[in-house]
Parts: structure tokens; C-alpha cells; sequence
């Protein structure tokens, strides 16, 4: 309860600092100014970015002595007399499960953000310290703080949406998923999944595959320090593919993946296609050409339009 009050009065205060830079009119009524001048042009702009407060390193929880933090980004309101709430997306930064550089992906996520959506980074325990499911549980618990935090970070939490790349992609698509039957999962609306490991059973033995998949692989790390081929049955434990029947239900999922990934291949995400396809749960699936593995081409207006319409098309 202490370390939420004091959250939401630092959070509080970074935005009384913005308030303060120049005096400003906040009347709800607050009138149009009418220009005198013949030759002025009216320019009518419709849906402009919202600029976005960045939080850094915000502590959402300590698991084996180790503090995992949220890099939070949250818009301003374009109205500041309207207090506008945004819709959530927790985006899992992907790094082969092992450390993460939660800062080089900052600009990338601030773009997102400025599209009018809350976007926590997650900082997840990472191979060297646990192995799966620790990476999920820490995005589970990201949501967990997110949603109790809710107010202080202005966002609207009936409208939760996953992201990730790569391995965090890989732990999007869990988040969506139950290990267990008596499993109580938030209510996500949606999640968004680039270029993810799907089924770290076979990936090994894709033509273009990287990874050997034995025991100081990122698979085999994840599984605990063992190969593919000395226990399928925990490689397929811990490969969201096996999971997905008639009878999950599921958010809607977004796929994307390259189709000259040099470290994921792009099968990963076609097989994963073609299971949903047959189980009857919605996604959208899509092939970015000549694409490698996190190139420029994901983060792009182009692909982030795509982003955004699946997000405002599967809000409450």
C-alpha cells in the first residue's frame, strides 16, 4: 500500500512539473480564436500524436532478490479540463530469455504511446536466474500492478492488451494461456506477437534454424540448463503451440513475422498460424518481406497502424 501511494505522488508530481511549465487556461468553455488577417490558412488536423510522459524504472515487484522494474509510458491529455484514461499495453521486450536491454527499444515504445495508449516495458527474470515459467509470472504480475496502479497511470484497464517480441513474444502468447485448469487469468483483450518461438520442440530443426537446441541454448536454458532431444516432453511444457484446442479460450492474436528471420524462423509463426486456423480462435497472421529478425520494418507508422487498428478494433 506504501509503495503505491508513493508511485502515484511521484507520478503525481511529474505531472504537476509539466503543469508548471507556463500558466495556462483550463476553462472547459474556453473559446476559438477567430484570425483578422485576409490571407491566413486554417490547417484542421484530426487525431494528432499525444505527447508522452516517460517513468523509468518503476518497481512493480522483487522475486529472488532481484528488483524487476517497468519503463511506463503514459500520454498527456490533449484536453488537460478532460481526464482521459488510455488503454493498457504491456509490452515484454524479447532477449533469447537471457537479460534484457530494457532501454534501446525506447523510442520504438514511446512511438506506440503516443498513439494514445499507456505502454509498460517489463523487466522479467531472466534464464541466469530462473527458468520458465518466471518470465510469465513476472508479466502476470506486471499486469497485476498495472491494474492496482491504474489510476495513478491513467489507464483504462478493461482494455489490457500483451505485446513482445522474440522471446517476449514467446511470453505474450502465455500470458493468454492457462497451465493450470483452476488458473485465474486477467481479463487481456488482445496480443500482439512479433516474430515469437511457438514450438521450441521442432524450431531446431528448421532448415534456416540458428539454435541447436541443446542444453546452453536459449530453449535449453529456458527448460533449465537441459536439451530439446534429452526431454521433448518439457520443451513442449514450455511451447505455447501444444496449448492452443477447440476449447481454449483465448484473445484475439496478432502475428507478424519476417520472412528472412535469421534467429526465429519464420515457420515458428506459420505452423502457430495454421493451428489457429484449424482450432477455430481468431488471429491475424503477417508475413513482412525480406524482413530479418526485429528490423526496421516492425517498427514502422505502417506497422504500427496495423497495431493500433487490432487494438481499437478489440477494445470493450
Amino acid at each position: 500500500m506504501k509503495r503505491n501511494l508513493l508511485i502515484s505522488f511521484i507520478i503525481m508530481f511529474s505531472y504537476q512539473l509539466h503543469a508548471q511549465e507556463t500558466p495556462r487556461n483550463n476553462d472547459s468553455n474556453f473559446p476559438e480564436a477567430k484570425p483578422t488577417n485576409s490571407k491566413v490558412e486554417y490547417i484542421v488536423q484530426q487525431n494528432g500524436p499525444y505527447k508522452v510522459d516517460y517513468i523509468p524504472d518503476v518497481k512493480y515487484a522483487t522475486k529472488d532478490n532481484t528488483d524487476l522494474r517497468l519503463q511506463v509510458f503514459v500520454p498527456r491529455e490533449n484536453n488537460p479540463a478532460m481526464k482521459e484514461k488510455f488503454p493498457l499495453v504491456i509490452f515484454v521486450k524479447g532477449s533469447a530469455w537471457m537479460k534484457q536491454n530494457i532501454y534501446n527499444t525506447i523510442p520504438q515504445i514511446a512511438d506506440l504511446a503516443k498513439r494514445g495508449f499507456v505502454v509498460a516495458e517489463v523487466e522479467y527474470r531472466h534464464t541466469g536466474i530462473a527458468p520458465f515459467p518466471a518470465q510469465r509470472e513476472d508479466a502476470l504480475s506486471a499486469i497485476k500492478f498495472m491494474t492496482e496502479n491504474a489510476t495513478a497511470f491513467k489507464a483504462d484497464t478493461s482494455n489490457i492488451f500483451v505485446m513482445g517480441d522474440s522471446s517476449g513474444a514467446h511470453t505474450a502468447l502465455f500470458s493468454g494461456l492457462k497451465l493450470t485448469e483452476d488458473e485465474e487469468l486477467p481479463d487481456i483483450k488482445g496480443i500482439i506477437a512479433y516474430y515469437p518461438p511457438t514450438n521450441l520442440l521442432v524450431m531446431k530443426d528448421d532448415p534456416t534454424a540458428a539454435t541447436t537446441g541443446d542444453a546452453k541454448s536459449p530453449e535449453g536454458l529456458l527448460m533449465g540448463g537441459v536439451g530439446v532431444e534429452e526431454n521433448p516432453q518439457k520443451a513442449k511444457e514450455i511451447s505455447p503451440y501444444y496449448y492452443f484446442d477447440k476449447t481454449t479460450k483465448y484473445p484475439p492474436l496478432f502475428l507478424a513475422h519476417g520472412t528472412k528471420d535469421r534467429v526465429v524462423p519464420f515457420s515458428q509463426s506459420d505452423i502457430l498460424a495454421n493451428r489457429l486456423e484449424e482450432e477455430g480462435i481468431k488471429y491475424e497472421f503477417y508475413a513482412l518481406k525480406n524482413a530479418d529478425h526485429g528490423s526496421w520494418e516492425f517498427w514502422t507508422p505502417a506497422m504500427y497502424d496495423k497495431v493500433e487498428d487490432f487494438i481499437r478494433r478489440n477494445m470493450r
